[in-house]
C-alpha cells in the first residue's frame, strides 16, 4: 500500500460518525456529533489496532463538515450513504444500514478514497467493514460512491443499491471499525468583531438576503448575455450554487449602506477565486465600481477597490484598482468546509472578519452606498445563510 493505513482509519470513523447524526432520535438540525472508536486492519506487517476521535456537524439543510483525528493526522468525510432505521420487536432497538467515504492524501498525487461499509444500532454504536480503493477523478467508481455530492443520500430500501455494490466490489477490504458517539446542540457562532471601532449598534432585526428558496430579490449579470442565468446561478438545498462560468455577478435588487453583512462560503470541488462586491454602482460590467472583500482562495480578507480608493491602498496612486492584503495569516478553513465572512460597513470605513478573525480594516472608503453582490469567476463556489443587519 502506498501510504499509511493507520492515515486510512481516521478517515473511516469520520465515516462513521457521518452516519450516527442520521439515526440521532432526539436531535434535530442543526447540531454536532461527537465520538471515539477502534479501528482493526491489516498491513504488511499484520492486524493493526487504531484509537480515534470524530467530530461531525450537520446544518439545517443536511450538508455535512467532518473529519476524523489520530496522532498519525485528520480524514475528512467526502459522502455517506444511509437507509432509513429497520425496527424489531424489541422496544427502542433497531439497524440502520450506511455506507461512508472518506478521501485519504487529497492533495498528494496519490489520493485514495476509505470506505465503512457497516450498520448503525440503536442510536449511537457503529460497526462496519473498512474497504480502500484508488481515487481517479471522473471515474465510475469515485461517482458511484458520491465523491464531489456534498449532502447525504437515502437509500430508500434497506438493500444496497446494485450500483453501490458494484462500486463496492471495487474496493479491498483492509479490516473492520466500530465507535459510540454522543450528540449535542450546535452552539449559536459568537459575533466577531465586537471590539471593532466601526462595529454599530443593530438599528433593527438582520435581514434575511437569501430565502433558500429561490433568488427572487437578486439580479444576474453576466458578461456573455447569451448564456442562460439560471444554468450559473440556481438555488439548491438551501444554498445558492454558482459555477463559475462565465464571468459575471449576482446582485441585491436593493441597495444599503452602514450595515453588518454576514454570509458562509464553500468550494465544493476545487477552489479558485471570487469575492462579496460592497457598494457596487454605475454601469454593468463584469468589473463595477465597487469595494470587494476577497474570495481567493488562501486571500479571503483581503480589499480591492474598483474604480474607488482607501486610505490603506498599497496599489499604484490615482490607478483603476486600490488594494491592501489581509492583516493577519489565513484563517480560512479546509477545502470543502463552510467558511463566515462578517463584513461592517460603518461611514466610510468597512472591516472584514473572517470564520471569527479580524483580517482586514480600510478608512476613507470613497463609496458609501450601492448593492451588494456575489461573483461568477472561473470555478463552483456555493454561498448560504446571508444576512444583513441596519447599523445606526
Amino acid at each position: 500500500m502506498p501510504h499509511s493505513i493507520k492515515k486510512l482509519v481516521p478517515v473511516v470513523v469520520a465515516v462513521v460518525m457521518m452516519g450516527a447524526p442520521c439515526i440521532a432520535q432526539d436531535a434535530e438540525p442543526p447540531f454536532t456529533w461527537e465520538g471515539k472508536g477502534a479501528a482493526s486492519f491489516i498491513t504488511e506487517g499484520g492486524t493493526q489496532e487504531i484509537d480515534f476521535q470524530f467530530e461531525l456537524s450537520v446544518d439545517e439543510q443536511g450538508m455535512v463538515d467532518g473529519q476524523t483525528s489520530n496522532e498519525d493526522g485528520t480524514s475528512k468525510i467526502k459522502h455517506v450513504f444511509y437507509s432509513e432505521p429497520k425496527q424489531y420487536a424489541l422496544p427502542g432497538f433497531f439497524t440502520r444500514n450506511i455506507v461512508i467515504v472518506f478521501m485519504l492524501n487529497e492533495n498528494s498525487d496519490n489520493p485514495m478514497l476509505n470506505v465503512l461499509n457497516g450498520r448503525i444500532l440503536v442510536d449511537r454504536f457503529l460497526y462496519g467493514e473498512l474497504m480502500l480503493t484508488r481515487y481517479e477523478p471522473g471515474s465510475d467508481t469515485a461517482r458511484l460512491l458520491g465523491v464531489g455530492n456534498p449532502e447525504a443520500t437515502l437509500m430508500e430500501e434497506d438493500e444496497l443499491p446494485n450500483s453501490l455494490k458494484s462500486a463496492l466490489k471495487k474496493c479491498l477490504p483492509i479490516g473492520i471499525a466500530g465507535i459510540e458517539g454522543y450528540y449535542r446542540e450546535k452552539e449559536a457562532t459568537a459575533a466577531a468583531g465586537g471590539d471593532s471601532e466601526t462595529a454599530g449598534s443593530p438599528d433593527g432585526d438582520a435581514i434575511a438576503l437569501f430565502s433558500k428558496k429561490n433568488l427572487e430579490n437578486w439580479h444576474i449579470y453576466l458578461e456573455d448575455a447569451g448564456v442562460d442565468p439560471k444554468s450559473v446561478w440556481k438555488v439548491q438545498d438551501g444554498a445558492i450554487w454558482c459555477t463559475g462560468k462565465p464571468t459575471g455577478f449576482l446582485r441585491t435588487k436593493e441597495e444599503y449602506s452602514d450595515f453588518k453583512l454576514v454570509l458562509e462560503w464553500r468550494w465544493p470541488d476545487k477552489p479558485g477565486n471570487s469575492g462579496v462586491l460592497l457598494h457596487m454602482s454605475g454601469q454593468e460590467k463584469t468589473w463595477p465600481l465597487c469595494m470587494e472583500a476577497q474570495l481567493m482562495h488562501t486571500r479571503a480578507g483581503d480589499f480591492v477597490g474598483m474604480g474607488c480608493s482607501f486610505n490603506e491602498n498599497k496599489a499604484k496612486k490615482g490607478g483603476p484598482i486600490s488594494y491592501t492584503p489581509r492583516m493577519n495569516d489565513s484563517s480560512e478553513k479546509e477545502l470543502g468546509r463552510w467558511n463566515r465572512y462578517e463584513i461592517t460597513c460603518k461611514g466610510d470605513t468597512i472591516e472584514a472578519t473572517v470564520n471569527g478573525r479580524l483580517q482586514n480594516r480600510a478608512t476613507g472608503v470613497t463609496i458609501r452606498k450601492g448593492y451588494i453582490g456575489l461573483q461568477s469567476e472561473g470555478v463552483p463556489i456555493m454561498f448560504r445563510n446571508i444576512e444583513l443587519t441596519p447599523l445606526r
